[in-house]
C-alpha cells in the first residue's frame, strides 16, 4: 500500500470525525480505540488487508488511537455491514469492510435492503483484485467445456457474496453446471473444504490462491475463468468472463459484476459520521 493512499484514508477519517464536537481531531481520538469490523473469518484477504491497514493507519491519525480488528462473519459479510450501519455508534470509531458484491443485495432487494451503500462514507479502495473460478485437481470437470456437462460442487459463504454470485452468473451466461453449497463462514473454510474433498471448486480472489503457493506449484488446482476489470498477470491464458459472453445484455451483467469486484477491499464509515 503506498504512503499517499494511506495518508488519504487517514485524512478522510479525521475529516469525518471533526463535526462530532468542537474539540480537535487529536483530542477526539487520543486514548480511543477504532474498531474495524470484517465480515469474514480470519485468514482470507479481507482479514489480511484489514490487519495490514490497522497496523499502520493509527500512526497517521491525530491522537494515534488504537485500531482493533474484529471478525464478524455471517451472510457473506452482511452481518458486519448491518452492525456498523444500524447498530454501532456512528461516531467515527467504527469502520466496516464487507464483501465486494454485497451492494448487489441492495440492487436486488431495493427498499428492503438492510444497508444503503449509496449513503455510506467510503474511505478508499485498498486494492483491485481479480476473481478466479478454480477447480480442485480431482474434480470431475477440469476445463470450462467439461463444466458445461459435468456438475461440480462449489463452496460459498452465502448468496450475497462473490463465492455465490460469480458461479451463478457463469451458470446462466456460460451454461456451466455448478452446484453452489452455502454456509461456509469465510473463504478460508471454503479452501479447507477444497483440500478435504468436501467441494470440487470455488470462486474468489486469485490472491487467496497465491497465499497457498504449493497449490500452484503442485498443480492441485485449475483456474477456468477470471472475472474483473483487468486480466491477472498470473493467468495470461485463462479467459475473462467478459470475453466469453456474446449479447449486449449478458455483457452488461458481466460488466456490473466485474466493476464491483474491482472495488475489492474498501473500508467505510456509517452515513451519520
Amino acid at each position: 500500500m503506498n504512503r499517499w493512499l494511506l495518508s488519504a484514508l487517514c485524512a478522510a477519517l479525521g475529516f469525518f470525525a471533526q463535526p462530532l464536537a468542537a474539540q480537535s481531531v487529536e483530542d477526539f481520538y487520543k486514548g480511543k480505540s477504532v474498531t474495524f469490523f470484517i465480515g469474514f473469518t480470519p485468514g482470507g484477504s479481507y482479514d489480511l488487508y484489514a490487519r495490514l491497514l490497522s497496523e499502520f493507519m493509527p500512526r497517521y491519525i491525530p491522537g494515534h488511537p488504537q485500531m482493533l480488528v474484529q471478525n464478524r462473519p455471517g451472510a457473506s459479510s452482511l452481518n458486519a455491514a448491518q452492525h456498523v450501519y444500524n447498530v454501532a455508534a456512528q461516531d467515527g470509531l467504527t469502520i466496516a469492510m464487507n464483501g465486494n458484491l454485497l451492494p448487489l443485495d441492495q440492487l436486488m432487494e431495493g427498499q428492503g435492503a438492510k444497508v444503503d451503500f449509496s449513503k455510506v462514507r467510503y474511505l478508499g479502495n485498498l486494492v483491485e483484485l481479480t476473481s478466479a473460478m478454480i477447480v480442485w485437481h480431482t474434480a470431475p470437470a477440469q476445463t470450462l467445456e467439461d463444466l458445461k456437462t459435468k456438475e461440480v460442487v462449489f463452496g460459498s459463504t452465502g448468496p450475497s457474496g462473490e463465492t455465490f454470485m460469480v458461479p451463478v452468473v457463469a451458470n446462466h451466461l456460460l451454461g456451466t453446471k455448478i452446484k453452489v453449497v452455502t454456509g461456509y463462514p469465510g473463504i478460508t473454510e471454503v479452501m479447507i473444504a477444497l483440500e478435504r474433498g468436501e467441494v470440487g471448486g470455488r470462486s474468489g480472489s486469485w490472491q487467496n490462491v497465491t497465499q497457498r503457493p504449493h497449490w500452484i506449484a503442485q498443480k492441485l488446482i485449475t483456474p477456468l475463468v477470471q472475472v474483473g476489470v483487468t486480466r491477472h498477470p498470473d493467468l495470461p491464458n485463462v479467459p475473462m468472463m467478459s470475453e466469453l459472453v456474446k449479447n449486449e445484455s449478458d455483457k452488461q451483467i458481466v460488466e456490473l459484476v466485474s466493476n464491483l469486484l474491482a472495488i475489492s477491499r474498501a473500508p467505510w464509515l456509517a452515513p451519520k459520521v
